[in-house]
């Protein structure tokens, strides 16, 4: 072997166990237990809580407390507070607002004031606008997960309060005012096509006070007074055919016989009847009762649709049985028959009718043989009666008389 190949072997000797170790320090599987190998060890030491002398120990009062174990608990509460510290971060890559994004969840939204987004339990922008230490309060949009606005307006308190939109489906159902996420105020409520339907007082959600009512093509058809989403037709008692005409703008239909004098409100599915005030100096009719042409009856704060509910409230009625129908019951009768589609008691009655003009009928003959059962009640003022088929059975339309 000459002196070259005896270099050459005793380089390699040398640098092989250098090239090793460096291949080995490259290895990732060789990196990565070392690293757990350190953790571990780590750790053991950590939680090796258990004190040695009295060099191991904090004094507290009257208490001592082991080093290592005071170490180990800052340690993990330090990692946990991170860990949900980095989980509440803001997120500024859910959309292109400018804002802040947050969790609705998230500990730092808790001391955030101004504008934020808030991301709903999916991920999805719920809400963009203002805040205040956590709570929606101001003003601002909320979203649906599909992106859709849901409410934009003014929020208190989490809630909707003050003016705003309300959406259902992406389609604009109410704006006005709000309190604690009911209508309640001023406001307009809108048709599914978005076309103007009421406008007027509002109370708990429902139509309530003084308020208009449209027809499909936002016509006004009738402006009064409104309770539960209901009309209040008794306040057209007692009122000259001027003033209601002046209530009510929709489509009419007047009926006359010899002792007979009806106006048919198809707009508001009611009919009402009156005497004659020849006597008057506007020498007009005056409404004495009014007829509604449907089965359910707003008394004592709800919504009622049988007679077993009206005796629960009402107390017994003041007259109940079978009886002949009279002319004006007769005319409500066909009109409710027209109004469903559908037969109403025992279907129309038989009294004779003409059209005389597009917008007038006239009775030449009654039927006088057409029987109801009937129930009559007395509230406030007011008679009700109630036409029903058969005894304690759902009623098909009533009457209403001062």
């Amino acid at each position: 072997m000459n002196i070259v190949e005896l270099m050459l072997t005793t380089i390699k000797a040398k640098l092989m166990p250098v090239l090793n170790k460096l291949k080995l320090l490259t290895n990732g599987s060789f990196i990565r237990n070392k690293l757990l190998v350190r953790v571990r060890n780590f750790f053991f030491r950590l939680l090796d809580i258990r004190p040695r002398d009295e060099r191991d120990y904090y004094p507290f009062l009257w208490w001592l407390v082991s080093r290592r174990l005071a170490m180990a608990a800052v340690v993990v509460i330090s990692v946990l507070c991170i860990s949900f510290l980095w989980s509440s971060k803001p997120d500024r890559t859910r959309s292109d607002n400018p804002y802040k994004a947050y969790k609705y969840d998230s500990l730092m939204l808790k001391f955030t004031t101004g504008k934020a987004q808030i991301l709903g339990k999916s991920g999805y922008m719920a809400y963009v606008g203002d805040v205040e230490k956590g709570t929606v309060k101001g003003r601002g949009t909320l979203y649906g997960p599909q992106g859709n606005i849901v409410y934009d307006g003014e929020f208190d308190a989490n809630a909707y309060n003050g003016t705003g939109k309300y959406y259902e489906d992406s389609r604009l159902r109410y704006e006005g005012t709000f309190k604690d996420n009911l209508y309640e105020g001023e406001g307009k409520l809108y048709r599914d096509n978005e076309a103007l339907w009421y406008e007027g007082g509002f109370h708990m959600g429902c139509m309530s006070g003084e308020g208009t009512l449209y027809d499909a093509f936002q016509t006004p058809v009738y402006k009064g007074r409104f309770q539960e989403n209901r009309i209040v037709y008794q306040e057209l008692i007692g009122k000259g055919t001027a003033e209601v005409s002046e209530m009510y703008m929709g489509a009419r239909e007047i009926i006359t016989a010899a002792d007979v004098y009806a106006v048919y409100m198809k707009a508001i599915d009611a009919m009402y009847f009156g005497d004659d005030a020849g006597n008057t100096l506007e020498e007009e009719f005056v409404v004495r009762g009014i007829y509604v042409l449907q089965p359910q009856v707003y008394l004592d704060g709800q919504m009622m649709e049988d007679i077993p509910q009206i005796r629960e409230c009402l107390g017994e009625p003041v007259y109940e049985g079978n009886t002949y129908l009279e002319a004006e019951d007769e005319i409500a009768l066909n009109r409710a028959c027209e109004l469903t589609g559908e037969n109403v008691l025992y279907g129309k009655s038989g009294c004779r009718e003409m059209p005389v003009y597009d917008d007038v009928t006239e009775v030449s003959e009654f039927d006088g043989d057409y029987q109801a059962y009937i129930y009559v009640y007395e509230n406030e003022g007011i008679v009700y009666t109630f036409f029903c088929k058969d005894k304690d059975a759902g009623f098909d339309f009533y009457r209403m008389e001062a």
